[in-house]
């Protein structure tokens, strides 16, 4: 009896360590790497939607910095907050934009845009339709992963029109 609980004690611990050394070598091995960065959205999955901004005529705006931006469409993926106590969004764009910061060279490119709503009483919201809004191009990536808005981290490029669209 003494004999049959040592083996199963023996081989208990046997198997313990086998898994602990199986657990420590998954742990061990590198992370898969993406060419998309993932964003967890930081707010509730209803309050995300599609969106297109278009220019308000007369008022400066994407096109002064990309041409043929009048109109551009993408998902709202995240809420960030602003330092200055306001909500903005982070939209991920359907298709990368080209731009150029004024007076500089060379021609960059970004996959996002941060919008927020331009008047207290109209924010950016579900339902949207032609709500003012600021307009910003995200040009530091790492932007994407921050829960609060950095504003060195984006240009402000002017106002737009923003409005829900259903894909």
């Amino acid at each position: 009896m003494k004999k049959l609980s040592l083996a199963l004690s023996l081989f208990l611990s046997l198997i313990g360590c086998q898994n602990k050394t199986e657990n420590q070598i998954k742990e061990e091995q590198p992370l898969e790497t993406k060419e998309e960065i993932s964003v967890a959205p930081t707010s509730n999955e209803d309050d995300l939607f599609y969106i297109k901004l278009n220019t308000i005529y007369g008022e400066n705006g994407l096109e002064d910095y990309a041409k043929d931006a009048s109109e551009v469409s993408g998902k709202i993926i995240k809420r960030l907050n602003g330092s200055d106590g306001s909500e903005y969004y982070l939209v991920k764009l359907h298709q990368t934009l080209e731009y150029r910061e004024l007076n500089k060279e060379p021609l960059l490119k970004t996959d996002y845009l941060i919008v927020g709503g331009r008047f207290a009483e109209q924010p950016l919201k579900p339902g949207a339709n032609k709500t003012v809004v600021n307009v910003a191009i995200v040009k530091d990536q790492t932007l994407i992963n921050d829960s609060e808005l950095d504003f060195n981290k984006a240009i402000f490029a002017g106002y737009g029109e923003a409005t829900e669209i259903k894909i």
